[in-house]
């Protein structure tokens, strides 16, 4: 791709022309894992096969290995060999290349009737290798409420092992990892972003309370947010899971290799068929098929292999083998990218990712769990419903973490290389109108604050006044609402009539076939969505080991 026609992309999620522009840059190290390009294709029968490497796939592939049972890994993306998606201060840059690929939801009644692209990873380490780093675990309360309705083990204190498991905190601390692969880190305080800074000050002049990390039972108030990032790098889960056991011997990792059908023996998974160099190729497991193929791409290849909803499937002239709800129920979180600020003069370039401190709040203080994000980043960012102006500013982005409103995947034919349909009935519910209303009018009360009057010029999208009537403010915030690019819940866990998989991530009526990604959350987590998924794929891997 040009480095024009990646500014023209990197600009339509809203990141500002200056930031696109300065990413430019080039990959100097080596390809670590196979391309179906140029590899020999695979021979005999595997234990298990894994689609997928993103952030729940690339920790079940490390666990997994550890049994010595013959596994082969289908990623459908690049190799990660590409100075983008490692490089901590580039967040962003890799939307540009042919490492993301792109899916498009539906026109959103509730959004000034805009559809929404929704970048997703198309590389070793899949969408871990695009996302801002913030490794946040999720509150307490995300987890008992799956366990509470019947996924039993996946309580908060039964998870949180899995979370301590896999990382090594550099701080330290109680309840967090010191001997895991994937490293995590706090800001220091000789590298701490200014305008980070002014955020937390401007929270506790407000009288929210500061919290010592995001990852503490205290999910709530501001905090100096817990990266996976290590020396200015990104650990993706390629880096942090993948890397230790590619050469293994047991291991086969292949790249450019989409998954395009499950293959079923009545109700049983056999294997897949895959594209080796662009030719179908079958490839059978003995014991496992896992699916770790993200909220999006898991289901859609559910669907075109048989298991999905028997009317929906019927429509598209594909023969049902198991009737179960799969792509419905799909959540996201609400990114509100309105309230910008004009600075004086350009701003220093974060030590780390642009966005360094958040806060978590209740809207109604009579809530269980935080329901809104807030959030300073050090750049100009907006949603394709507003246009920025300016090339030197801030952003304080509002956001809705607790979302009551659900959309659904489904098929737009038979072909796997069609799109698929992705409705996401962004505020449909009211709740969520509530919740992103008074995020914003507290984003926009902290952006204001006198902690940025040195170097604030103007608030951006706004009359001069900075006064909206109810009419003005609802266009505004419809216009703002942007993906958190966290689709999550499209192959549910549970045990009732809602439910895709068990509470052991087996897809209902099926032998032989798993689904370890964010689909199989119950509801969305409070947090971003990176750090569960990574717990859901260690999990995963732990429970599949047990009986390798």
């Amino acid at each position: 791709m040009s480095r024009r026609a990646f500014i023209r992309r990197a600009m339509s999620l809203g990141i500002s022309a200056g930031m696109a522009g300065a990413l430019a840059t080039s990959w100097t190290g080596e390809a670590l894992a196979q391309s179906s390009f140029t590899a020999p294709k695979p021979e005999g029968e595997y234990d298990y096969i894994v689609v997928g490497t993103g952030s729940a796939g690339g920790a079940l592939i490390h666990q997994l290995a550890k049994t010595g049972a013959r596994i082969l890994v289908l990623e459908a993306g690049r190799n990660d060999d590409l100075e983008e998606v490692h490089d901590s201060r580039l967040w962003g840059a890799a939307l540009g290349t042919d490492a993301t690929k792109w899916f498009e939801t539906t026109p959103q009644n509730y959004t000034d009737g805009r559809t929404h692209l929704w970048p997703r990873g198309n590389v070793l380490g899949g969408t871990s290798c695009l996302n801002a780093m913030i490794f946040a675990r999720g509150h307490r309360s995300d987890f008992d409420s799956w366990a509470y309705d019947g996924c039993y083990g996946w309580s908060y204190d039964e998870v949180l092992p899995h979370f301590m498991a896999m990382e090594t905190f550099e701080p330290g601390g109680e309840g967090r990892g010191d001997n895991g692969p994937l490293f995590i880190s706090q800001p220091q305080n000789e590298f701490k972003h200014p305008g980070a800074q002014a955020f937390m000050d401007s929270c506790a002049a407000l009288g929210y309370k500061e919290t010592p990390s995001i990852n503490s039972d205290r999910m709530s108030g501001q905090a100096w947010v817990d990266f996976n990032i290590k020396d200015q790098r990104r650990q993706s889960s390629a880096v942090a899971f993948i890397y230790p056991v590619r050469d293994q011997d047991n291991v086969t990792i292949l790249t450019d290799a989409p998954v395009t059908k499950l293959n079923m023996n009545g109700t049983k998974c056999t294997g897949v068929t895959y594209l080796h160099n662009d030719e179908p190729v079958t490839v059978n497991a003995s014991r496992e098929v896992v699916l770790c193929a993200g909220a999006i791409d898991s289901p859609r290849l559910l669907m075109l292999s048989g298991i999905g909803m028997a009317n929906d499937l019927e429509a598209v002239g594909i023969d049902t083998v198991v009737d179960l709800p799969v792509g419905m129920g799909l959540q996201d979180h609400i990114l509100g990218g309105g309230p910008n600020w004009e600075t004086k003069e350009a701003i220093p370039v974060s030590h780390y990712n642009h966005s360094e401190v958040y806060m978590w709040e209740r809207s109604d203080s009579r809530l269980p769990a935080p329901d809104t994000t807030v959030l300073y980043v050090s750049v100009p960012f907006a949603s394709t419903g507003h246009k920025l102006d300016y090339q030197n500013g801030y952003c304080v982005l509002s956001g809705v973490n607790r979302p009551h409103s659900r959309g659904y995947v489904k098929l737009q034919s038979a072909d796997p290389f069609d799109a698929p349909v992705v409705e996401a009935n962004y505020l449909k519910e009211e709740q969520d109108w509530k919740a992103y209303k008074w995020s914003t009018e507290l984003a926009r009360e902290i952006g204001n604050s006198e902690f940025y009057a040195d170097v604030r010029k103007r608030e951006a999208l706004v009359p001069e006044s900075g006064k909206m009537t109810d009419a003005e403010m609802r266009d505004y915030l419809a216009k703002s609402v942007n993906t958190f690019f966290h689709p999550t819940s499209t192959c549910r866990m549970g045990v009732g009539d809602e439910a895709v998989v068990d509470p052991e991530l087996r897809v209902h009526g099926v032998e032989g076939l798993r689904v370890a990604d964010a689909s199989i959350m119950p509801s969305i987590t409070t947090s971003n969505t990176n750090a569960p998924s990574m717990m859901i794929g260690w999990k995963a891997g732990d429970m599949i080991a047990k009986n390798a």
